[in-house]
């Protein structure tokens, strides 16, 4: 059982560079109807995997971390962060602000990439299983299997939010 166990994780990590490539659209210069899934959330078009992990079921979640958002540019933790590779945390994630933040999960890299295409499409809304898009008082929970790299960057990527300090890196602690 634990090799199929270990073949099917090496089957999907493998997987992972062909699922988060976009499918080959560039964001930069196209809006989602140029791309033909205008109807189509970021799920669906290979964003929820990613160099520090992916989303999971609320049942597999092993700790529960409240994040409030607010127009003060900050991303507050009601704890300090205690996360090994391979956990899966539950984040319920509330806007205290007035205006529209989100709470997204990846590697340094990716969170850039995210950022240069929300400068480009600067009122979309997105909840693909890595990022969460609220308005003003809004809630909401992502439920996030941590694995692969160790650093993590958590982070809004509103236009203006992360440049103004609304993200946290973190190092995943070992076993």
């Amino acid at each position: 059982m634990k090799l199929l166990n270990t073949l099917a994780l090496a089957i999907a990590l493998s997987a992972v560079p062909a699922l988060a490539d976009n499918s080959g659209h560039d964001h930069k210069s196209m809006s989602h109807g140029d791309m033909g899934h205008s109807d189509m959330g970021h799920g669906e078009m290979g964003h929820v995997m990613s160099e520090v992990g992916m989303p999971a079921k609320t049942a597999q979640a092993i700790q529960t971390v409240n994040v409030t958002l607010t127009d003060e540019m900050k991303l507050r933790f009601d704890q300090p962060l205690k996360i090994k590779q391979g956990d899966t945390v539950r984040f319920i994630v509330t806007n205290k602000g007035t205006m529209p933040h989100e709470f997204a999960i990846g590697s340094k890299q990716e969170q850039l990439k995210h950022r240069e295409m929300m400068r480009s499409m600067p009122n979309m809304e997105h909840n693909d299983g890595s990022v969460l898009s609220l308005g003003a008082g809004k809630q909401g929970e992502l439920t996030w299997h941590f694995m692969g790299k160790s650093h993590v960057e958590f982070a809004c990527n509103v236009p203006g939010h992360a440049e103004a300090g609304m993200t946290m890196d973190y190092m995943l602690r070992n076993q």
